[in-house]
């Protein structure tokens, strides 16, 4: 995350209003901002002969920025520079997590029935610390962009989730599900996240196209970075198809994006 993107927000947080002008156009224009509006934790509007940022919901926005940017590097610069800018005060706040649910039906969600569809044609998404959720079938989904075409794949029976950060056991405790699918890239990461899940969700099962192998030699991108890291839950598990994956991925130095299934 670049220092531009952590100033921004960190504006946000202690302003709770911002003249639109100030902020950046690459920040404005990313996936991220845009997915705060969408799920109105920030509004724009008129303001003088311009616009403004608001902070509508303070809770969600600070339990997004604390799990955002928690106490770690951030880059500075693209020669990699690393300084960190969190401060102790900041680090106090404790962190909820906060999920992007999209869906085609109705689903009880902290004790409420939500007409998901409506808010899903609506805004797209609908986002919601959540204490307790039910739902017969349940998809996990790792990247943004394919979580906000997830159902052109695999249909509108799912409550699809998403999660800002990574998925941890305690924050998916609170959801009952009787089918649950993980939909992740096919990579040592998206394997890692898988089992995460599956420790919660013993009935869990990774989605995995029929025609993989064929894509694997179509679309397959060079593996780089943290991706190449493999945690050791990948490396010891026995799960049929993560050995599958691990030992295709770990012999060809390449993996399959979620996202190439949702374009081709």
């Amino acid at each position: 995350m670049k220092e531009v993107d952590f100033k921004t927000y960190q504006l946000l947080l202690q302003n709770k209003s911002v003249a639109k002008s100030a902020i950046p156009k690459s920040v404005l224009q990313s996936n991220m901002f845009q997915n705060l509006l969408q799920a109105e934790i920030l509004k724009s509007s008129k303001f003088g002969r311009g616009f403004k940022i608001d902070v509508s919901k303070e809770i969600e926005f600070e339990k997004f920025f604390n799990s955002t940017f928690p106490e770690q590097d951030v880059s500075k610069s693209k020669s990699g520079n690393i300084k960190k800018y969190r401060n102790s005060k900041a680090t106090k706040v404790d962190s909820s997590p906060i999920f992007l649910f999209r869906g085609f039906s109705t689903y009880q969600i902290n004790e409420q029935i939500i007409d998901l569809e409506k808010q899903t044609r609506d805004f797209g998404l609908f986002s919601v610390i959540p204490i307790s959720v039910i739902a017969d079938k349940i998809c996990f989904v790792e990247n943004l962009e394919t979580f906000l075409n997830a159902e052109k794949l695999l249909g509108n029976e799912f409550l699809f989730i998403h999660r800002y950060g990574r998925i941890g056991k305690e924050s998916i405790s609170m959801i009952k599900a009787k089918e649950v699918l993980v939909f992740v890239d096919y990579d040592f990461n998206g394997l890692d996240e898988y089992l995460r899940i599956k420790e919660v969700f013993g009935n869990a099962e990774l989605y995995l196209p029929n025609n993989y192998s064929e894509l694997f030699k179509k679309h397959s991108a060079s593996l780089k970075g943290n991706k190449a890291k493999m945690s050791k839950a990948v490396k010891t598990s026995n799960d049929s198809t993560v050995v599958k994956i691990r030992e295709q991925v770990a012999r060809t130095n390449r993996f399959l994006e979620q996202e190439t299934l949702i374009n081709v």
